[in-house]
């Protein structure tokens, strides 16, 4: 009798042992996730690459042409030399200006001196034109300069030379202003006639209407 019963109670617990194997696994999920939800849909973590960091900006020239080349407002310096029959001396000047738009005329007023004759120191008004020798648009650009200056204390003059229109430093980067280089000659014409030739730099910013 008592093979009887453990040999049941045996073939009991291997059916219990049968059944429970082919029951669905669950687990205790976490908060707001579903009991029946499979492990496969578990989602993996996601790798988050972190941004490429950028190389910082460095200053320098403005890599654009500036308006400033054409219709400017600015001021000018300049050592050089006054020469006439009578002497020549070193001389130095200095004079700011606009241009008289929508007039492509640049006027300009300023002292310069000594001078090589009748007088050590002079004003001058001057009104010239720049005639671009390049495409406008050119980061470095060249041009010719004509016009007519009166040295208050010297007499009438023909001006005329070459300049060179570029950008400058800037930081920020400002494409509203740009240098200028120019190489210049003021012949006064008068009885004895008298040479200034200057080089000058200038420091420009763009006018508007």
């Amino acid at each position: 009798m008592k093979t009887d019963q453990i040999i049941t109670l045996v073939m009991l617990l291997t059916v219990l042992t049968v059944v429970r194997a082919q029951e669905p696994m669950t687990f205790h999920a976490p908060q707001g996730m579903s009991a029946s939800t499979s492990w496969s849909q578990v989602a993996a973590p996601v790798l988050v690459q972190a941004p490429t960091p950028q190389p910082a900006s460095t200053a320098g020239y403005h890599p654009e042409a500036s308006d400033s080349y054409i219709s400017r407002m600015g001021v000018s310096c300049g050592l050089g030399a006054s020469s006439s029959p009578a002497d020549t001396k070193a001389t130095a000047g200095c004079g700011a200006g606009l241009t008289l738009l929508p007039l492509p005329i640049f006027l300009e007023m300023g002292v310069m001196g000594p001078q090589a004759n009748r007088s050590y120191l002079s004003g001058y008004i001057s009104l010239d034109g720049s005639i671009p020798l390049a495409r406008p648009s050119a980061k470095y650009l060249p041009l010719a300069i004509v016009g007519y200056s009166r040295l208050f204390e010297t007499g009438h003059a023909l001006d005329y030379g070459l300049a060179l229109a570029l950008p400058r430093f800037g930081k920020p980067r400002d494409p509203s202003g740009s240098l200028r280089i120019e190489l210049r000659d003021y012949w006064t014409f008068a009885n004895p006639t008298q040479h200034n030739v200057m080089l000058r730099i200038g420091w420009m910013g763009e006018e508007v209407d």
